[in-house]
């Protein structure tokens, strides 16, 4: 006789499932294994899961840091290089994954968060002047040559498209070209490759970068470019008085150089000023002392100008008479909108205001493009609208223009310190 051996479905037993309390035996089951919410959200985002850690941590400074397994909380900025810089002789490391280790937690600082470490200067002491700090003039004239720990506070301008350029070898590399200013000049700063990233962030006009031992190229077509070198450190949006007051200067100079200001709305009572019981007439000389005697002051009123010059016609054929600014750098297109050249961006234009060129009465003029108009105040001018503006031919911007050209008109003009322009608000033939 064959000898049988038991089967595996022997050893279990069936199991028969259970009865609901509510007597339906048809319900389905409840759904879980026995994690609630609060800990299944922890672990598909862990970030967002609390750190309340049951040792005991010791506070340290990132120097008192020894090797060995201990439990420390330190505080400290990231550092970003070309890995070709790092040294592979760091005796200390500390690698964090908060992801899967709970003892690990990072705590990453805003901008309004941050304490003094991360956004002072390593070298700097409060009451004291940042040691090697010096003017972006003296640094191109004469502190590249042989100054050890050479320090510039600059400003970003405009930061231009990336570049692919093909080297001798026929790689390729992708440059990225910063302009930087301070109150003293401009220069170039050059970015390669990966280091091309860190500019996505930093905004023209806004952006202080403190660069310490900055690389210097010499080109003949100017006095210099810079680079990023081995021994090159730049710290973002730096916290010490030196900065704050380049970050004043350069918001200033913004609204004097700026072509496309965004227009303030709600500041007057265009109504009021046009129509109101109490109209105020005023000449250029006029506004001129009274803006510098309190420029914080808020009025509005009329001026009756000579329109001197316009270009229109020649911006229209150049395909300027819209324009916006991105990146820094001005945008022009003939269109209402069109893409940033830089970022891809979509913007939204406006009309060029050196389309008006010089505006003259008794006492004074006004210089092309330092006007800023309302898209009200364009439209009742052209009487047409912004979008008829930019349709017209070549012919019917030379009539226009023509016609234009010495006529007195009547602008209700505004004046608010924070704008720091003088405001068209409306026009009166």
């Amino acid at each position: 006789m064959p000898q049988s051996y038991p089967s595996i479905q022997s050893f279990y037993k069936r199991t028969v499932p259970m009865e609901k309390q509510d007597g339906n035996p048809q319900a389905p089951p409840i759904p879980g294994d026995g994690f609630t919410e609060e800990e299944l959200a922890d672990t598909l985002d862990p970030l967002n899961r609390k750190w309340n850690p049951e040792r005991e941590y010791e506070e340290l400074t990132i120097n008192q840091l020894v090797p060995g397994p201990k439990s420390v909380t330190f505080v400290g900025r990231t550092l970003r290089r070309r890995m070709a810089y790092l040294s592979m002789t760091f005796l200390v490391t500390a690698n964090m994954f908060p992801g899967r280790v709970t003892s690990d937690h990072v705590m990453i600082h805003t901008n309004n968060s941050t304490g003094w470490i991360c956004r002072t200067p390593l070298e700097y002491r409060k009451g004291q002047p940042l040691p090697g700090l010096m003017t972006l003039n003296s640094y191109l004239r004469s502190g590249h040559d042989g100054v050890s720990g050479a320090k510039i506070a600059v400003c970003v301008k405009s930061i231009g498209a990336k570049r692919k350029i093909k080297k001798k070898t026929g790689s390729d590399c992708e440059l990225v070209e910063v302009l930087l200013f301070d109150h003293t000049g401009e220069v170039r700063l050059s970015m390669w490759n990966d280091m091309g990233l860190s500019p996505r962030e930093w905004q023209a006009g806004k952006t202080i970068l403190l660069i310490s031992n900055p690389g210097y190229r010499v080109e003949y077509s100017s006095k210099g470019s810079l680079g990023v070198v081995r021994q090159t450190m730049i710290e973002v949006e730096p916290e010490f008085p030196d900065a704050q007051w380049l970050r004043k200067y350069a918001v200033g100079l913004t609204k004097k150089e700026s072509l496309c200001l965004e227009f303030p709305e709600g500041l007057w009572d265009v109504e009021a000023a046009e129509y109101g019981v109490y109209r105020n007439f005023y000449t250029l000389a006029e506004l001129d002392t009274w803006v510098r005697s309190d420029s914080h002051q808020v009025f509005s009123g009329f001026i009756n100008v000579t329109i001197m010059e316009m270009s229109l016609v020649s911006y229209h054929r150049r395909n300027m008479l819209m324009c916006a600014e991105c990146c820094g750098v001005p945008i022009y297109s003939n269109a209402l909108t069109t893409p940033c050249r830089n970022c891809d961006k979509p913007l939204k234009l406006t009309l060029n205001p050196k389309i008006i060129g010089t505006l003259l009465d008794e006492t004074g003029c006004v210089a092309p493009g330092k006007l800023l108009w309302n898209q009200r105040a364009w439209e009742q001018l052209f009487n047409r609208t912004t979008k008829e503006i930019t349709e017209m031919t070549s012919d019917e911007a030379k009539l226009y223009e023509m016609r234009m050209l010495f006529l007195r008109v009547h602008l209700v003009v505004g004046w608010e310190g924070g704008v720091g322009r003088l405001a068209v608000l409306g026009t009166m033939m």
